[in-house]
């Protein structure tokens, strides 16, 4: 009993430091985005002041930032849902249906997700250029579906495999076929999942800059690659780039928090069996 005490406080210290370390650089960018040019390169550096939106306001005031956040609402938003609809079905099937091979194919779906985005990125770009989708959002939308496709079939996967098979069994003997048990019956079951996983792949889509960077030109252009406007021969302005990143960054942050009840039940279900 008596070293329950200082071990608490000794595991609730290395929390806080864990904690602080995590989130530091988050810090850093905020505090930075409202800070002057002058500022961001003060020494020692601020770590406290007083808001100052002129680099929200020098971000804002490009000319095309609302059609790259509408391009990339769109390319997120679409990509998004057709990841989940095609993972979804690839996931149940490998769950629910004896495949052989099956775990094979699916850990080479996830295996394909190892590669280096950087060596795949020629290949694609003489793809949409071959097929007339390079610059689109349909060519953007295709390369974000099909990058995100391996994580939900890998991560539905295991929700569908917790989920007993007697309960289908039960729904299909009330008259409910296979696509009706699992759209009805199943898929409720897994929401926690499914929020988990499309959190997951949206904020992927969302932040990607590499292939937004490579196979787009001026049409498609996606909200990350407004941070480049702050990276010039003349040097980097931090303050706007701080802006942009932490502009850039709320609307995944807002989706993850309406998401974050079922996000936490996603992220342990399963982890405790009865």
């Amino acid at each position: 009993m008596k070293t329950r005490g200082p071990l608490r406080f000794v595991r609730l210290g290395f929390a806080i430091i864990l904690a602080a370390i995590y989130i530091f650089p988050l810090y850093w960018v905020v505090i930075t985005s409202f800070k002057t040019y002058r500022e961001a390169f003060t020494l020692p550096p601020i770590f406290f002041k007083l808001p100052d939106f002129s680099s929200y306001t020098t971000y804002f005031a490009q000319p095309d930032i609302a059609r790259y956040l509408l391009n990339s609402l769109i390319a997120t938003g679409v990509s998004s849902v057709l990841a989940l609809t095609i993972g979804v079905m690839a996931a149940y099937a490998l769950a629910r249906i004896h495949i052989p091979g099956g775990e094979s194919i699916a850990f080479f779906l996830l295996a394909s997700r190892f590669i280096p985005p950087v060596s795949t990125i020629i290949p694609l770009f003489l793809t949409l250029r071959s097929l007339q989708l390079f610059d689109t959002l349909i060519g953007l939308i295709l390369v974000y579906m099909a990058m995100n496709v391996p994580y939900v079939v890998w991560m539905m996967r295991g929700f569908f495999k917790d989920i007993p098979i007697e309960v289908e069994e039960a729904a299909w003997i009330d008259g409910c076929s296979r696509r009706g048990g699992l759209i009805r019956v199943v898929l409720p079951m897994v929401r926690p999942g499914l929020a988990a996983t499309s959190v997951l792949i949206a904020v992927f889509a969302w932040n990607d800059f590499l292939n937004a960077l490579i196979l787009t030109s001026s049409q498609a252009k996606t909200l990350p690659l407004s941070i480049a406007a702050f990276l010039g021969e003349g040097g980097i302005e931090w303050n706007s780039l701080a802006a942009a990143g932490t502009a850039i960054m709320m609307p995944a942050i807002v989706f993850t928090v309406l998401m974050q009840r079922h996000l936490a039940q996603g992220l342990t279900l399963g982890a405790v069996k009865g």
